[in-house]
């Protein structure tokens, strides 16, 4: 992301009063600042409060670097090169500039100073912001942040500890970082005991915060260069009833024949494959939850969110074993039946848990979905190699279609990434797919032609379309579509299966290039 930092509060908050974040709002509290000290509102230092500052210092003399804790004799010259640093701005965070951050504070005029300076110190990232009152489980449901900072200041330290401590319980993944003011002992001491992962200091020079958050970075999941990335396909429609989670079940179905069916030439039966091949796997993301499992007829207690809570020993065995696994081979991993434990989720976690998946895996197939996309599957879509759009040929699907994409334009989804494809077709119709292709300005992948009544009796027996029936229509048409993938992402299983599709596959890559 490439944006400049937004403030997500609103303008004005529920009162009608300006939000925090608003300049009006600011200038008001910098003004109530200056007449009103904080400082002086704090009792005076007892012995208690000096032993704690005594045990505070020594931890953080243990744990931080020597520029951390400047001695008392150098206060002025830290105001002075903190001045200076004001004075200049700070470097671009280019390793977080496709991050999403959340700020959350509790409305005080030491959080309005604080979130301005982050919006400085951040320039450049998203920085989403968050109040101490509002229900924090759906923000970062919403907002699906790498990392959350919580604000600590003196007139609610309480509250600030007891967030933080919270989100360590139901967010471990999840980096939690205190800002504040090292003159406030009791502030970074409740801090430290609430387990946050860092302290910064906002009276300090911007560029010692933006290496501590750097730090912070480079301890998070990052892909490594010399780890494969299997390619992502990833499926969605704007409608219910366009049947993209039965294309989804058999293209994944076909493409884990095509990548398992051919070894050197060889043919490979079913019984010959092993539980330890990990070739093909199929994300189902829809709602409602679980259509495909339904589909080909498998079930498993490990969810999407269960490999998330497993992230730390989800490695290649666990995804054989765990994962619930077809006949063909092929793995799938769903969503809970239970919505409210994907508020659990953060994009952090998206990302890593896809990262890990993408490679065991030689390719990964992800439903995501009709009707409104979640923040989940436009997620999975951002990291996706390639986005398939459904559509029919009615005129409501055009329309949903076309807020579809827009929803994605905003979520900065590439164009070059999609392609459209023309669902339940009947040539007898008026609108025909190139008109739909050019009103919605996506390039025509394919068109599945309308076999309702097939489809149905073959779900209802519990199987999908019988292989057998080569010459069937929906048969051929799903074929094409697992060739193609095999041709453009996997030339090694490709054998005599490129002939077919040899016509699609390069319309495929002269559409990306």
């Amino acid at each position: 992301m490439t944006s400049k930092p937004t403030a997500t509060d609103s303008p004005v908050d529920a009162t009608g009063s300006p939000a925090i974040g608003s300049p009006t709002s600011l200038e008001t509290l910098l003004g109530l600042r200056s007449s009103t000290s904080l400082a002086g509102k704090l009792q005076p230092a007892t012995d208690a409060m000096a032993q704690e500052k005594a045990l505070l210092d020594k931890a953080l003399l243990d744990k931080a670097p020597p520029d951390r804790m400047a001695p008392p004799h150098a206060a002025a010259a830290s105001a002075a090169a903190s001045t200076a640093a004001l004075r200049q701005p700070p470097q671009p965070l280019d390793d977080v500039l496709e991050m999403e951050l959340l700020f959350i504070h509790a409305g005080t005029p030491e959080s309005a100073l604080a979130q301005s300076w982050m919006q400085r110190m951040l320039d450049g990232t998203r920085l989403h912001v968050a109040r101490f009152q509002d229900n924090i489980t759906e923000q970062v449901q919403r907002f699906m942040p790498h990392a959350i900072f919580v604000h600590f200041d003196p007139l609610s330290t309480d509250e600030a500890a007891h967030l933080a401590s919270q989100l360590h319980i139901s967010h471990p993944h999840l980096p939690c970082v205190a800002v504040g003011r090292t003159k406030y002992p009791q502030c970074m001491l409740a801090a430290q005991r609430a387990g946050v992962q860092d302290f910064l200091d906002v009276d300090a020079p911007v560029q010692t915060a933006l290496q501590t958050v750097r730090a912070l970075i480079k301890r998070m999941p990052a892909p490594q260069s010399s780890a494969p990335s299997a390619p992502l396909t990833a499926i969605l429609s704007a409608r219910a009833g366009l049947g993209s989670s039965l294309l989804v079940s058999h293209l994944a179905w076909y493409l884990q024949k095509r990548l398992h069916g051919r070894i050197e030439g060889k043919e490979i039966s079913a019984s010959e494959i092993s539980n330890e091949t990990l070739d093909g796997l199929l994300i189902d993301l829809g709602n409602p939850s679980g259509d495909c499992s339904l589909y080909m007829g498998t079930q498993s207690d490990f969810d999407f969110i269960e490999a998330v809570n497993n992230l730390r020993r989800f490695d290649r065995r666990l995804a054989s074993t765990g994962l619930s696994r077809h006949e063909s081979g092929l793995r799938m991993l769903t969503l809970p039946r239970q919505s409210s434990r994907l508020r659990d989720v953060s994009y952090a976690d998206v990302d890593a848990l896809l990262l890990r998946l993408r490679q065991y895996f030689r390719h990964v197939i992800a439903d995501l979905g009709a009707v409104v996309p979640t923040h989940l599957a436009m997620r999975v879509a951002l990291r996706a190699s390639q986005v398939w759009v459904v559509c029919d040929q009615s005129v409501a699907s055009v329309v949903s279609t076309t807020e579809l994409l827009r929803q994605l334009d905003e979520q900065k989804i590439e164009r070059d990434r999609m392609h459209l494809i023309v669902s339940r077709h009947d040539s007898q119709l008026e609108l025909e797919a190139q008109q739909i292709a050019k009103q919605l300005q996506l390039p025509l992948l394919a068109t599945i032609p309308e076999r309702r009544r097939e489809l149905a009796q073959a779900v209802n027996q519990g199987q999908l379309l019988p292989s057998r029936l080569q010459r069937e229509p929906y048969v051929q048409a799903v074929d094409k579509l697992a060739t193609l993938l095999i041709t453009t992402h996997h030339q090694a299983h490709a054998g005599d299966q490129a002939a077919p599709a040899r016509g699609l596959n390069r319309f495929f890559h002269r559409t990306r290039s």
